[in-house]
């Protein structure tokens, strides 16, 4: 966890430039807690790339979700399509390794979800600055774990 050069609007003051130790419990607990925020928020991009990249993975996904259920038959979808092409794979194998990866993907966002939650709250009622670090130190890697070789297609 960062703690030096804290920027803190806590209780209607700004703690700008602060060091964690001097801030009052109230804006250290804050502090905490947004810079579980922010680990989060940066693992999520790690995973799956900006927003719009989110929305093709889920096409992509719906579609081989389809592909599959209709027994690998019929006209192959075509985000599906693209990652035949780009990957030298058959329909099939393309659609497995998509709904794999897809797998992947999503059980990342529910571990960092959960962590985020959980650091969050348990930051937030933390009766020391020890505790509250300690806390976000333990969520913030719990969320940097979650990431390591989620691939991106």
């Amino acid at each position: 966890m960062r703690k030096e050069s804290l920027n803190i609007t806590f209780d209607g003051s700004n703690y700008n430039g602060f060091d964690y130790a001097r801030l009052p419990i109230g804006a250290a607990r804050l502090a905490a807690a947004q810079q579980i925020d922010e680990a989060a928020d940066s693992a999520r991009t790690a995973v799956v790339g900006n927003n719009l990249r989110v929305i093709e993975y889920q096409l992509t996904e719906q579609e081989a979700t389809a592909f599959k259920a209709a027994g690998f038959e019929g006209e192959v979808p075509a985000t599906v399509q693209a990652w035949v092409d780009a990957a030298g794979l058959t329909p099939q194998a393309a659609t497995e390794n998509i709904l794999a990866e897809a797998a992947e993907w999503k059980g990342a966002l529910y571990t960092i979800r959960a962590a985020r939650l959980k650091g969050k709250v348990d930051a937030l009622k933390a009766a020391t600055h020890d505790e509250a670090e300690a806390i976000a130190d333990h969520a913030i890697a719990a969320i940097n774990a979650s990431v390591v070789g989620v691939g991106k297609s």
